[in-house]
């Protein structure tokens, strides 16, 4: 157990259930928190160079809001040349994309089973250990404790993240019971809620943006964001291999998988692509789940500021909102050291 000394200059959610209470309570434009430093005296140096780093912070934040490209996030943006010429002098930035992949917390199995990332686990029983682990204990931010016994080695911080939403067309039917009951608090709602999603699955429909209030119903409040139907990686930012995989699951009707993985890897090297441009480069039908796997948009981020010594790491979620409504960004994880 790490020590409360230890901690100081930290502000974490580390906890999943804190980060979805987190997510789902968020609202207006870029939220920003302001926390106390334990034990920190606030007039000395160690506390000035800490703030100095998450005002830093606060500015990249900003730029991530300020996007003039809002419908898509790639390398292409304003963000990042800006964060090249840091306002704190003598700081360095970083920004990197960490939804854009695989959340074991939320996979369905037949992700594995039926696509070559079956060779990321370990035996032929590991998928189905992967979803009775998520019913037995529950969902967990750290993956290599949870779930590590069931990955090989690197696959896990190579292909896979904690942080993402949970979108009801690629997460497992179990663990959407689960999170219903998590967020509602409602055992007997969350059987409903499973009867309903397994509706979709039976006759094999997408839900889309569109009919998510209407499928969630009076519980839209307590479950969105955390459930949605976004979709749940950048194409600018994933892994390719994982990319070329989901294009090749023969149950997602990807008429020319190889194809549409060259065209897409090619396309967004150069450019950044929008929602119509990566469905025409991609050709599957406008029903396939594909468009629910892959996208242009980045849900969470990783900021990263460093001078000297002093660091400061930060985990920024965007939130989704209806079509027309500016960008929201929310703090759900910082630390600070040393």
């Amino acid at each position: 157990m790490t020590s409360r000394a230890s901690q100081e200059g930290s502000a974490s959610l580390l906890v999943l259930a804190g980060l979805l209470l987190c997510a789902a309570a968020a609202a207006g434009g870029v939220l920003v928190i302001e926390f106390a430093l334990a034990g920190e005296r606030r007039s000395g140096r160690a506390y000035e160079a800490r703030m100095a780093l998450i005002k830093e912070t606060a500015r990249v934040i900003a730029l991530l809001a300020d996007d003039e490209t809002p419908e898509a996030d790639s390398p292409s943006d304003e963000v990042w040349r800006r964060i090249k010429e840091p306002s704190l002098e003598g700081a360095e930035v970083g920004l990197e994309d960490v939804s854009s992949a695989l959340n074991p917390n939320w996979a369905q199995k037949s992700v594995f089973e039926k696509t070559e990332l079956k060779s990321l686990l370990k035996g032929n029983d590991a998928a189905d250990e992967l979803q009775q682990r998520r019913e037995d204990k529950g969902f967990s931010m750290d993956l290599d404790a949870a779930y590590g016994d069931l990955f090989e080695e690197s696959a896990l911080p190579t292909y896979f993240t904690a942080y993402g939403y949970a979108n009801i067309n690629t997460t497992d039917e179990f663990a959407l019971r689960s999170l219903y009951a998590l967020r509602t608090q409602d055992a007997a709602g969350a059987e409903i809620f499973h009867a309903k999603v397994q509706g979709l699955l039976q006759e094999k429909r997408m839900l889309t943006r569109e009919r998510l209030r209407d499928f969630l119903g009076t519980e839209y409040d307590e479950l969105f964001p955390v459930m949605n139907a976004e979709p749940i990686m950048n194409v600018h930012f994933m892994n390719h291999r994982v990319l070329r995989e989901l294009l090749a699951y023969s149950e997602l009707k990807v008429p020319d998988p190889d194809a549409a993985a060259a065209a897409l890897l090619d396309a967004a090297g150069e450019a950044e692509l929008g929602e119509e441009e990566l469905k025409g480069l991609i050709g599957a039908p406008e029903e396939s789940r594909i468009y629910q796997y892959l996208g242009v948009n980045t849900w969470f981020w990783r900021i990263t500021v460093r001078r000297g010594t002093a660091s400061a790491r930060t985990i920024v979620a965007r939130v989704p909102v209806d079509g027309g409504e500016p960008r929201k960004y929310m703090i759900v994880e910082q630390r600070t050291s040393p």
